[in-house]
């Protein structure tokens, strides 16, 4: 190998590097092990460290405060799920609402087991009081990447629409992503709401939409555009 391949080759984390990420991921799991069962409210940073093993300032050192916990936990969580989904979003002989309807529940099922019910109503709630905080804008990216990737979905299938023109998909992915969302603020408010319960709730709503946009051949037999 010469002097320039081995600047250019990939470095490993060092010992220190690894032991740094697995602390950190040993804190984001004591924390939503307790905000699962206690509450954010009612969880401390000093209940985290205990949790964690480690000292509180260890915990603020890494995270700053339970919202910079949230943050990660939220940001990473749902950055590794939409990516490691992607390839799940087709199946071959569902209908374009089936389609859909099973993109959005996967969302649904990965978010919840990013954090529980009680965490995301949390970052709702929080959105809502304090729109200008770090958490509430790390929450509104988390929705805009959402938008992206079923943007991306929808570009990949051929589309044909009743009133014959194109519909975009960035405007498309908007329209069943506000669909979604109140069927998602349902499914975290209801302790007792299943997922099940929840992919009836949302076949019901986008099935009428697709049929009213798309032609009936499009909505029953979606075709992915073909590659060149």
């Amino acid at each position: 190998m010469t002097a320039q391949s081995k600047l250019e080759a990939p470095v490993e984390p060092g010992l220190r590097d690894r032991k740094k990420a697995r602390r950190r991921d040993e804190i984001i799991a004591a924390a939503k092990d307790l905000f699962a069962r206690q509450g954010i409210d009612a969880t401390t940073m000093a209940d985290i460290a205990a949790a964690a093993g480690i000292s509180s300032p260890t915990v603020f050192n890494y995270f700053g405060s339970k919202d910079g916990i949230l943050i990660a936990m939220i940001t990473e969580g749902t950055m590794e799920a939409r990516e490691s989904d992607r390839a799940l979003h087709w199946r071959e002989g569902d209908d374009l609402a089936g389609l859909i309807t099973g993109l959005f529940v996967r969302v649904s099922s990965r978010t919840l087991e990013i954090a529980g019910k009680r965490v995301w109503r949390y970052a709702e709630a929080a959105a809502i009081r304090h729109p200008d905080a770090e958490l509430s804008r790390q929450y509104a990216a988390v929705s805009a990447a959402l938008i992206d990737v079923v943007a991306d979905f929808f570009a990949d299938i051929s589309l044909t629409t009743r009133a014959g023109t194109d519909c975009a998909p960035d405007w498309l992915a908007a329209v069943f992503h506000d669909l979604w969302m109140p069927c998602f603020i349902r499914l975290i408010t209801d302790e007792k709401e299943t997922l099940a319960e929840h992919e009836a709730t949302l076949h019901a709503r986008f099935g009428p939409l697709v049929k009213m946009l798309f032609t009936d051949d499009c909505a029953s037999h979606p075709r992915r555009k073909m590659r060149g």
